[in-house]
């Protein structure tokens, strides 16, 4: 089994390239695998190696003055969950495209899963919004939240006016991790949303799964931008698929890319219908990979493709 780590501070970092170097040689001399974005406004990682290595990674951040107290949301996965190590300096470390329209330091007040999970329990009036990418909110969400509009979070700006109509409710902002929240409700509050009436799940939906997975209101499964792809929340037997073919509507969440390279469409897909279409999205993208110049090289998925999506 191998130790995942997922997590982000925001926090000035007054010379990334320099933060950069210094966790290249620390995370080698661990062992660790991953992605890390450093910018001005903070740090955005996922790390993967073993439970001892994660374990001296955490006790380095906590010397660190910057990035002590940072909150830690780790797992287990039986497959390795990337391939190599990243890290890169970036202008955002959450990409939105509109960074100069909002101020970072007024963001959503943040409320803990226990809270959360009371508000839901007593079916507290209030709107929950997803602030992920559409194709997450497919194959696992929170009982009654809004389909997020946008294919990808950095579209966010184009779709205010949709979030407008629920200008004056109460509302609750929830990502895989937290991080997407943090400019998002930032953004909503320069829109002139009421910051008293904006929360945002703090740890996300990891964190609200390490303790009500199994008896919780998430349904489904949460995606993550790795080799994994998803990891289950509810591990019971009897937990609910919510995802659904494209072809036939049946129960599934297994996302594929479409082997047509120049549509690689992430999409979900039975077995059946994937051996019928040969792993594409449309009878259009089927005929066209008959012509072997636009099939795409025969991976599982094309991790690259998500992390540029993401």
């Amino acid at each position: 089994m191998h130790s995942v780590l997922l997590f982000y501070k925001l926090v000035f970092i007054q010379d990334p390239k320099s933060e950069l170097k210094r966790h290249r040689e620390v995370c080698k001399a661990l062992q660790l695998l991953g992605r890390i974005l450093l910018g001005h406004d903070g740090i955005n990682a996922t790390l993967s190696g073993s439970e001892e290595s994660l374990r001296l990674y955490r006790e380095y951040m906590n010397q660190h003055r910057l990035f002590k107290n940072t909150d830690f949301k780790q797992s287990l996965s039986e497959i390795h969950p990337f391939p190599k190590l990243k890290i890169k300096v970036r202008e955002e470390i959450i990409t939105t495209e509109t960074r100069e329209s909002f101020d970072l330091n007024r963001r959503g007040k943040h409320i803990d899963r226990d809270i959360f999970h009371e508000w839901l329990k007593n079916g507290e009036d209030m709107v929950l919004l997803d602030m992920r990418n559409d194709y997450e909110w497919e194959i696992g969400r929170f009982v009654n939240s809004i389909r997020p509009p946008m294919k990808y979070f950095r579209d966010l700006k184009d779709h205010i006016e949709f979030y407008k109509f629920f200008k004056d409710k109460k509302i609750v902002m929830f990502c895989t991790g937290g991080i997407r929240c943090e400019p998002a409700s930032a953004f909503f509050i320069a829109q002139g949303f009421d910051p008293k009436n904006l929360y945002q799940l703090e740890g996300g939906i990891v964190k609200y799964a390490e303790k009500y997975g199994d008896e919780g209101f998430y349904e489904g499964k949460c995606f993550v931008f790795d080799e994994r792809m998803m990891i289950p929340v509810n591990k019971s037997p009897d937990a609910r698929i919510i995802g659904r073919c494209l072809h036939c509507e049946v129960s599934n969440d297994i996302y594929r890319n479409c082997a047509n390279k120049f549509c690689n469409r992430l999409f979900i897909s039975c077995d059946p219908c994937n051996t019928v279409y040969e792993n594409t999205c449309s009878k259009d993208c089927k005929t066209m990979i008959e012509n072997r110049e636009y099939m795409r090289p025969p991976h599982a998925h094309d991790i690259r493709a998500l992390h540029r999506n993401k």
